[in-house]
C-alpha cells in the first residue's frame, strides 16, 4: 500500500475509516491494499524505489519499526 499510494499507511488508516474523507478508496482500486500502519515508502534521490512493511506489533509499534529502519538505511 506504501509503495503503491507512495504514501505512508499510518497516514491513510483514518482517511479510509468508514466516516474519513476516502472511506470508499480500498473498494475503488483494483488492487490489494491494506490500510494500516507499518508500511512506508522508500525514495532515493527524489524517486520511489520501494517501500518498507512492518507487522506484527501494534499500528504505533510498527510503524515506529518502519521509520526507524528506513532512517538506518538512509545512513
Amino acid at each position: 500500500t506504501a509503495l503503491q499510494l507512495n504514501t505512508p499507511t499510518a497516514d491513510l488508516a483514518d482517511l479510509v475509516k468508514p466516516d474519513g474523507p476516502f472511506h470508499t478508496l480500498p473498494t475503488a482500486l483494483d488492487k490489494p491494499l491494506l490500510f494500516i500502519a507499518g508500511g512506508i515508502p522508500v525514495h532515493r534521490d527524489g524517486r520511489l524505489i520501494g517501500a518498507i512493511g512492518i507487522g506484527g506489533g501494534t499500528p504505533e509499534q510498527d510503524h515506529s519499526f518502519a521509520t526507524t529502519a528506513l532512517e538506518e538505511l538512509s545512513r
